[in-house]
């Protein structure tokens, strides 16, 4: 399950503006009806149907790795915006990068009830992440944790697939030290 304040940092506050009357109704018709409150919880096969929704019509034409990059980089912004996301991103400022990478497990988990995240540490700003998912949304996921490592405070942010497991992905997390 995908929480609330996932749902409503992407939707509210994210891509807020952007909501047009055909995105409104697109996503009630899978059971996302952002005229009623939201629920606590969403199953992820409908969240991750409802991200393909959203890039098609906040970025149409785009290509779909460039609109879900920036999708999710408008993902953080919103959830920064959140009650949990305030907090969390305040957080990781005070952190900063290294740190940061290593509570990626935790923030990751307040947003979901199932990502599970493995580190290994390659050098001082270089590090492997194996994720429990697979997403067909490319480029969201790397993104996202530059997203994280941005605002943690890393110069030059980098993540990459470098491979797919059965059951998970496994990125490349580097950034330049100040």
């Amino acid at each position: 399950m995908v929480f609330v304040q996932v749902v409503e940092g992407l939707l509210r506050y994210g891509v807020g503006g952007r909501v047009t009357p055909r995105l409104r109704n697109r996503l009630r018709q899978v059971g996302l009806d952002l005229d009623r409150p939201l629920l606590p919880a969403y199953p992820v096969d409908q969240w991750k149907h409802c991200l393909h929704i959203i890039i098609e019509e906040v970025y149409p034409g785009m290509p779909r790795e460039e609109a879900f990059g920036l999708l999710a980089a408008a993902h953080l912004e919103g959830y920064g915006r959140t009650l949990v996301g305030r907090a969390l991103l305040r957080l990781l400022r005070l952190l900063g990068p290294r740190r940061t990478v290593h509570q990626m497990t935790q923030a990751l988990r307040t947003s979901d009830n199932y990502t599970e995240v493995r580190l290994t540490q390659l050098g001082p700003t270089a590090y492997e992440m194996w994720m429990n998912s697979v997403l067909d949304a490319p480029g969201y996921a790397e993104a996202l944790f530059v997203s994280f490592l941005r605002v943690s405070g890393a110069e030059e942010p980098r993540a990459n697939i470098v491979r797919e497991e059965d059951g998970g992905t496994v990125y490349l997390l580097t950034w330049k030290e100040r």
